[in-house]
């Protein structure tokens, strides 16, 4: 590891990126159990038929046998966010909107632990399931504050994409909500690519051992 790349880094940011690997792991752990209360019926309607169709178009989640993450930071604001890595959920704007969703806040919350729940909210982007339900009345689109997929196009300060479930890019907003199969991302641009790589000490816990900056 390069100390003197992390000590480039403000305090939180460092502390964020030496305890990702281990809260990735905790997230997958959590994702596993919420696959099986769908599978076997034990999440109430109408969210549990909301959430098997979004899982059915879930990827696999697979792995490499090294944990490895990547990060954009951004300089102004500072910011880090979670860019990619070796395991799915890492990588998938799906599964990136199941932990944003707000209906399965108290799930996350019990699963992960408030505390590790609320980091992986700051450290992973924001995405949201592009569905045609009408939003009720009096409530907005949580992160977005507007009352309809339809006022999307009116807010600006943004750069959006819609992919589908496979991550196919797409600019059109109202095919992706009638295929129920796509998902918003926002982009913001990003001064440094980091790459992180983990693994388990010898009391088994899953540490940060090298970080470098990616080549431009």
């Amino acid at each position: 590891m390069k100390p003197d790349l992390m000590e480039q880094l403000p305090r939180s940011q460092r502390e964020a990126v030496e305890s990702a690997g281990y809260r990735i792991m905790r997230w997958v752990a959590a994702r596993e159990v919420l696959q099986s209360r769908v599978t076997k019926g034990r999440i109430s309607e109408p969210l549990g038929n909301f959430l098997a169709h979004w899982l059915s178009l879930a990827p696999a989640n697979e792995a490499d046998s090294e944990l490895w993450l990547s990060f954009d930071y951004a300089l102004d604001p500072v910011e880090l966010r979670l860019a990619g890595g070796s395991v799915t959920l890492a990588k998938s704007p799906l599964e990136q909107a199941l932990l944003h969703l707000p209906a399965l806040r108290p799930f996350w919350s019990q699963e992960l632990r408030q505390q590790h729940f609320v980091a992986l909210r700051t450290l992973v982007p924001q995405a949201w399931l592009l569905d045609s339900a009408q939003v009720p009345p009096g409530a907005v689109i949580q992160g977005l504050g507007t009352v309809s997929w339809e006022r999307m196009p009116q807010m600006r300060g943004m750069e959006w994409e819609v992919h589908d479930s496979k991550g196919l890019v797409s600019a059109d907003l109202p095919l992706g909500l009638a295929a129920r199969d796509s998902i918003l991302i926002s982009r913001r641009p990003s001064n440094v690519v980091l790459n992180a790589g983990y693994a388990r000490n010898d009391a088994g816990q899953v540490v940060l051992r090298t970080i470098e900056e990616a080549a431009p």
